[in-house]
């Protein structure tokens, strides 16, 4: 699961989309070709490299980074059987994603990503946010849901740019902007319409202590909003005496209360608003053959729900702080034609829900994870010899409501082996990638107390009891992943592509005997790419 703050994402107009793809053009035509010494690919054998380059640029300005683009359109299903409750039953996902690397005359290092996605989504209940449980254990404790499914329509997009360079023979720069919009619209009572924004820039600022090493500092500020509206066709759906289509509003996790109606002119629209900010410091060892970064950032953030459009404090009911600390460790090593690439991480966040009306704390999180991706692999030329990997990881997470006596604690540890190989066929080849995922769960607990009395138990036993089994059910998710290349024209590459992965429920691990739906979860997804 993410180690998580609201995700948030929006829509404004298709200018946008536009005005990201001509600027891909216009840096494509004027950046010239610097010396090359590190080839990155739109390939799992280069996935942990190229995350540090656009992550922590700052590290990478005196590196010789060979420009890249990477184009791909691609239709994804996902049928979600064994799964928590708060996501859809069905997914249909297509989008389009396109990211690039070029280095200009004047050295100047310029990076980007595009993402325009659509998705449709069958069958979804227990939530009209645009949050969702499939990563998550639990989602946010403000939100409004009714047991009713329904299908929604969204659309995602996002744009992420930056720059890096050299100012000095000791000093280094980077500044990345990021701005994300969607828009997640529910077709059935009720229908809530969410418009979502997102923005922020972060800056990092290396100094080159002496050859190979380098420190460097990064702050970053993000600021977002999502405009909610809740419309019924029907009133009569929104009484008591109608459960399926009655409104309700988690405060809490295990706390629901009755619906409430906007402050503003008795309206049913909502404001969630959210500002972040980053600060961090680490170390960067460079040379030929080997890297080496170690850092570590805080970062915090103040999630405000408003009973109405408008962010006046008046109108300010519940607001979430939440504070993570992250470190990491990212180390590689190049010798003959092989190499070695491992990533160490460790996350920790605490959260607090404050109610504002009551005044008082209602609920609070503890989420804990350290995670280890590493990998071998060989390459001559382009081709891939072979690669073997390995990816662990543990999670301590605990939520308490503390109105609803809610206390939540959920261990576990995935484990996962991957492969992947060339065959070549002439100037084309065939790329298989295979990997292996079993997730444990440790031992782990539930503790609830009803305080409606039993009147309005329908959210603990369909959501948290279920949810809870699942998160403490075994599973295992094998994968498959086939990818055709051939080279066309202009130093041009196509590739055709096709994942599948599956989710496939064991044993539970629980003292409950809540039946859950335990056949099997399985992705599709193909595409393809257009790599120069």
């Amino acid at each position: 699961m993410k180690i998580t703050t609201p995700t948030l994402i929006n829509t404004k107009s298709n200018a946008l989309k536009y005005w990201a793809l001509l600027l891909f053009f216009i840096v494509n035509h004027f950046t010239g070709q610097a010396q090359d010494s590190i080839m990155v690919t739109n390939h799992l054998i280069d996935v942990q490299l190229k995350n540090q380059i656009f992550r922590y640029p700052v590290n990478y300005t005196g590196q010789h980074i060979k420009d890249f683009t990477f184009t791909e359109v691609s239709y994804e299903y996902q049928k979600n059987e064994f799964a928590r409750k708060q996501i859809a039953n069905e997914i249909n996902s297509y989008q389009f994603l396109a990211q690039g690397y070029y280095t200009t005359r004047s050295k100047w290092n310029l990076f980007g990503n595009l993402s325009l996605k659509k998705t449709d989504e069958k069958d979804l209940g227990w939530v009209l946010s645009d949050d969702r449980s499939e990563e998550q254990e639990v989602i946010l404790p403000h939100y409004f849901y009714v047991p009713r499914k329904a299908n929604w329509t969204n659309q995602e997009y996002k744009i992420n740019g930056g720059l890096s360079k050299d100012i000095t023979n000791h000093i280094s720069i980077a500044a990345k902007l990021h701005y994300n919009t969607g828009k997640y619209s529910r077709n059935l009572d009720p229908r809530p319409e969410i418009i979502s924004r997102k923005i922020g820039g972060e800056l990092q600022l290396g100094y080159q202590l002496k050859e190979n090493h380098k420190i460097f500092a990064l702050a970053d500020y993000a600021r977002s909003d999502k405009d909610f509206s809740y419309k019924y066709k029907d009133t009569h759906s929104n009484v008591e005496g109608n459960p399926d289509t009655y409104l309700r509003f988690n405060t809490g996790y295990g706390r629901i209360i009755n619906y409430f109606k906007s402050n503003y002119y008795n309206s049913t629209r909502f404001l969630y608003k959210e500002n972040q900010n980053k600060m961090g410091l680490g170390y960067n060892f460079s040379t030929k053959n080997s890297k080496f970064t170690v850092l570590y950032y805080n970062q915090k953030s103040d999630n405000n729900f408003y009973s109405d459009v408008f962010d006046n404090p008046d109108n300010e009911r519940l607001t979430i702080k939440t504070t993570t600390n992250h470190a990491e460790l990212f180390a590689l090593h190049k010798w003959d034609k092989k190499e070695i690439k491992t990533t160490l991480k460790f996350d920790k966040s605490k959260a607090q829900n404050y109610d504002l009306k009551n005044n008082g704390y209602n609920y609070k999180n503890s989420l804990n994870a350290i995670s280890w991706l590493s990998a071998v692999s060989q390459k001559t030329g382009s081709h891939i010899d072979y690669l073997f990997g390995l990816d662990v990881l543990y999670q301590k997470n605990q939520y308490n409501d503390i109105m609803a006596t809610n206390d939540t604690e959920i261990n576990s540890l995935n484990t996962g082996i991957f492969g992947s190989r060339d065959f070549s066929f002439g100037k084309s080849k065939l790329n298989s990638t295979v990997s292996f995922n079993m997730y444990f769960p440790l031992p782990s607990k539930l503790e609830y107390y009803d305080t409606s009395g039993g009147t309005d138990a329908a959210f603990l036993n369909e959501v948290i009891i279920y949810d809870y089994v699942v998160s403490t059910t075994n599973y295992f998710a094998p994968a498959l992943r086939l990818e055709y290349s051939y080279p066309v024209k202009n130093n041009k590459t196509v590739v055709f592509f096709t994942n599948f992965k599956e989710k496939i429920a064991l044993k539970k691990q629980n003292d409950y005997n809540a039946i859950i739906n335990t056949n099997t979860t399985y992705w599709i997804q193909c595409g393809v790419q257009l790599n120069y």
